[in-house]
């Protein structure tokens, strides 16, 4: 009998499917005071570097100094050692102006920090890591996982102006080429359990960081529940629904620029059978533009 009730417990746990932390709503609700442990060895990977005092701002709004300042809905955002503002935030979508975007975080992150009559030098370093699930431009010609970007002088793009501001930009998609090239990268392997806690990666990296390890049990336990499940469902259907509308409005887009072409290609006294060739529009499509 007690066999047979494990069994059906076993049985149970499969029939849930392991959550992605890389979704924000997971990434959130793993991250933060509930799991400070794994929190701690988690930025300690990102920001390479000792985390001896941590305090996690679990409120995920910036400020609004006047009513008509932007909304920012932080991901996780710490104060780290009594010296630097850490913000991470996960992004799965290459939306509309990423790059301003993250810089406005930052730029607000630091701003907020003075108050009336404050010395200016009282205002903490702060550091922007944005996860991203897309390749991004302006990192096509740099090799490996992650970017960093300050303030420099043009010229000679040695000197840095401040280190007091700092974002780093990390690839969830050159994560696993990281990883093959240095297995003990303790950031590579964060990243890997982000994109895929189930992949065979992951399960080889749970033997060595127990944090990892540790992650994954709470992240599993965190799948059971149906209240974060429906939470990661509707997210996730928010996204691939976005995904969709970009793509149709990107075809969209590609129509009506081989419109244009064909429209001046008619003026120009090429034949139907010719533009339709060249352009791949429907005969009958060519046909309304010639009326």
């Amino acid at each position: 009998m007690e066999k047979e009730n494990e069994d059906e417990l076993k049985t149970e746990e499969e029939n849930y499917a392991m959550l992605v932390p890389k979704l924000d709503v997971v990434f959130q609700s793993l991250f933060g005071k509930n799991n400070p442990k794994i929190t701690k060895a988690f930025i300690q990977a990102l920001l390479g570097e000792k985390v001896y005092k941590m305090q996690i701002n679990n409120d995920k709004e910036l400020l609004r100094n006047r009513p008509d300042d932007k909304l920012g809905i932080l991901d996780l955002q710490l104060d780290i050692n009594n010296k630097e503002k850490v913000d991470v935030e996960v992004q799965l979508l290459n939306g509309d102006n990423f790059v301003e975007r993250i810089l406005y975080y930052t730029a607000r992150l630091y701003s907020d920090q003075l108050k009336r009559g404050e010395n200016y030098n009282k205002a903490k370093r702060v550091v922007l890591v944005a996860i991203i699930d897309f390749e991004l431009e302006e990192m096509k010609e740099i090799e490996g996982m992650e970017s960093k970007w300050k303030l420099i002088e043009t010229k000679n793009r040695k000197n840095i102006l401040t280190e007091l501001i700092e974002i780093n930009i990390i690839s969830l998609k050159r994560a696993k080429k990281e990883y093959e090239r240095d297995k003990s990268n303790k950031k590579a392997q964060w990243m890997l359990f982000l994109d895929n806690p189930e992949s065979k990666e992951v399960r080889k990296i749970m033997d060595e960081n127990e944090d990892i390890k540790e992650a994954t049990i709470i992240v599993k336990e965190m799948s059971k529940s149906e209240i974060m499940r429906r939470r990661a469902f509707l997210r996730k259907k928010a996204i691939m629904d976005e995904k969709s509308i970009r793509r149709a409005g990107l075809k969209e887009g590609i129509k009506e620029g081989k419109i244009e072409i064909a429209k001046k290609m008619l003026e120009n006294g090429f034949k139907i059978d010719t533009i339709a060739n060249l352009t791949e529009l429907k005969y009958e499509d060519i046909e309304k533009i010639k009326v």
